[in-house]
């Protein structure tokens, strides 16, 4: 095997690799949530990777074979990545701002097909490339008394979320990092 084929094949094992890590771990820094969080653009990657690094394989029907076992992977990574785009989109609604670092998110998706919403919560902790992100609650509106209202601080770590029949959540959150200690979620 040529040394451009085991470059290759290195390449598509790593980026395999790491479109599994993303797709199974959670991270909370901002960077990683939102720059390199797509497991399956990663997933094509790798099976275009291996395509390529399957063009210098000695034997033409083993070629064959991986080049077809690499298009049939991308094509199955393209798919599940269109379904999960589809069902998993959320638009960004805006930001509470918070006691210096911190911030509120609010995300906004459709919930599965129906006309639902459903309003995604999270607290972000600014740091530049070091910012990180947690989630605070999630609140779906197939029941009108649980849709979102709002969302204040109450102190410098904690905060208070209402829903539309006046009920409420208080989250608190950890002094030192930030995170918080419950969440809170209706019908997710």
């Amino acid at each position: 095997m040529p040394p451009r084929s085991l470059v290759l094949l290195a390449a598509s094992l790593c980026a395999g690799g790491f479109a599994a890590l993303v797709y199974f771990y959670d991270s909370d820094l901002v960077v990683l949530r939102e720059h390199l969080n797509h497991p399956f653009a990663l997933g094509v990657l790798a099976c275009l990777l291996m395509a390529l690094a399957a063009v210098g394989l000695r034997w033409m029907w083993l070629r064959v074979v991986v080049i077809v076992l690499a298009g049939l992977g991308a094509s199955v990574a393209l798919f599940g990545g269109w379904v999960a785009l589809m069902f998993s989109s959320a638009e960004e609604v805006g930001f509470v701002d918070g006691p210096d670092p911190y911030r509120i998110r609010l995300q906004q998706s459709m919930a599965g097909l129906g006309p639902d919403a459903v309003m995604w919560l999270s607290v972000r902790r600014d740091g530049g490339l070091l910012s990180r992100e947690w989630d605070l609650g999630c609140f779906n509106d197939d029941d009108s008394d649980d849709a979102f209202d709002s969302v204040k601080w109450t102190g410098p770590s904690s905060v208070e979320i209402r829903v539309a029949d006046g009920r409420t959540f208080p989250v608190a959150l950890d002094p030192a990092s930030g995170r918080p200690q419950t969440t809170a979620a209706l019908n997710c």
